[in-house]
């Protein structure tokens, strides 16, 4: 039997991720081998991210690292997938030959297929016929070969966004919001739960559009309050909620459901009416004022968490001090600060007023230095105090455990160290925490 080994390059956010699984699912599934390092492989799929310039880069320079192996004879094939190649195929056809196919986002039944003729010496033409799998459906998503650590997964609940802003290129890269039937999520969160997944953490381009597009309602908080009463699932976290559309069914769900977690990732990308004028997000700024503190009251003790970008165009002084006064103010217990990307394609990209890139760099180094001293002073608080801790692993050196609290989604917030012990990744547990250092936070198991 012929051995053939597949390494892959997953770059991006949580929904690539996702992709990613899938794609090794059909991997495995078709008899092909895993390889980690993708110096030991015969094929190397690159899931590339599109989505700003600088996540671009990183998928080029990430291909043309592969290509030089390829080069050097230690692999035979390239595959580069994902957004990036969705977005700009033909083009990349045409700079990177040593690539040997550029295939859109499917749900990449065709790839192992694909890895065969490579491996085999079979000619792959560049044209879009290129056989890279089916359309997505609804049940894409199962057989995923995990990623992730034992601890945790994602739930993609829906692919696409509605959403027409203006400095966002996602909408034509993976289309329209299309929403997974209820009952095909609850069948893969108790598949993750079965297989000692603890904490499910739900994403989508816009988490609260699920529902709209079959029932033209929003039900977000249906889906959170049947995913919560499956039994194998502790804890249940959701991403990417559009402002204006949080409504108070959601936040009385995660009032009363102790699986959903009191935290919630709310990216409202400025606080100026003019910046989110043009950036089109359909919200002023008393309403995404008045949703934020209208979380506060109605989920006690919610973690807030919110996206934030910084130089858009036309942004001014004036509009950065009310961004700045009210990153003060309102003190958002986790916070991401992203410079403007100017997209091509985009509305935003030709709007007069671009700001000067030192400028918005020197603007979100201010808001983060800010946010680190909030996020500081927060965790000093907690010092002394108990905490459920999610153990996700060992510490790089194996000196240790790094899990989390509820106060902190997986990669991109904070984490608890803990000292070795008899717990797993997996585990979860009850640390006092003794110290706090920046983001994160240093605990003990009493016994």
């Amino acid at each position: 039997m012929q051995h053939i080994r597949v390494s892959l390059i997953s770059l991006g956010c949580a929904r690539n991720l996702v992709d990613s699984e899938v794609l090794l699912g059909h991997v495995v599934e078709e008899g092909l081998e895993i390889a980690v390092a993708p110096e030991d492989a015969d094929v190397v799929v690159v899931n590339t991210c599109g989505f700003i310039e600088e996540a671009k880069q990183e998928s080029i320079d990430t291909i043309l690292e592969v290509c030089e192996l390829k080069n050097q004879g230690r692999v035979k094939g390239i595959l580069a997938v994902g957004c990036l190649a969705q977005r700009y195929g033909e083009e990349l056809r045409e700079e990177l030959g040593d690539v040997d196919a550029f295939l859109g986002i499917t749900d990449y039944t065709g790839i192992p297929g694909l890895i065969r003729k490579l491996v085999n010496g079979s000619s792959i033409h560049y044209a879009s016929t290129v056989d890279g799998g089916n359309p997505k459906s609804a049940r894409t998503d199962e057989n995923r070969l995990l990623l992730t650590p034992k601890s945790y997964a994602y739930l993609r609940i829906s692919e696409g966004c509605n959403h027409t802003c203006t400095f966002c290129a996602i909408p034509s890269m993976r289309g329209r919001n299309r929403s997974k039937p209820l009952d095909v999520l609850t069948e893969e969160v108790r598949n993750l739960g079965r297989n000692g997944v603890k904490e499910v953490v739900v994403i989508a381009e816009d988490s609260t559009a699920y529902g709209l597009d079959v029932g033209r309602k929003r039900s977000i908080h249906t889906l959170m309050q049947t995913l919560a009463d499956v039994e194998e699932i502790e804890w249940l976290r959701l991403m990417y909620a559009y402002p204006h559309t949080v409504l108070p069914e959601l936040t009385e769900v995660m009032r009363e459901h102790s699986t959903i977690v009191p935290y919630l990732d709310i990216p409202i990308q400025h606080i100026s009416s003019r910046m989110l004028r043009g950036m089109k997000r359909g919200v002023s700024s008393e309403q995404v004022r008045g949703i934020l503190w209208r979380l506060r009251d109605e989920v006690p003790g919610i973690v807030v968490r919110t996206t934030l970008i910084v130089g858009f165009p036309g942004e001014t002084d004036r509009d950065f001090e009310e961004l700045r006064g009210f990153v003060e103010e309102y003190r958002f217990e986790r916070m991401g600060a992203f410079v403007y990307s100017r997209e091509e394609g985009t509305p935003a990209s030709d709007l007069p007023g671009q700001v000067d890139p030192a400028l918005a760099e020197a603007r979100r180094g201010e808001l983060m230095e800010l946010q680190r001293e909030i996020m500081s002073e927060e965790n000093r608080r907690l010092v002394g105090q108990e905490l459920r801790v999610l153990v996700d692993g060992l510490e790089e050196g194996g000196s240790g455990l790094v899990g989390r609290s509820f106060r902190d989604a997986p990669e991109i917030d904070g984490v608890v160290h803990l000292p070795a012990g008899d717990l797993r990744p997996g585990d979860m547990t009850t640390a006092r925490i003794t110290r706090a250092e920046g983001y994160d936070l240093h605990g003990v198991v009493d016994s």
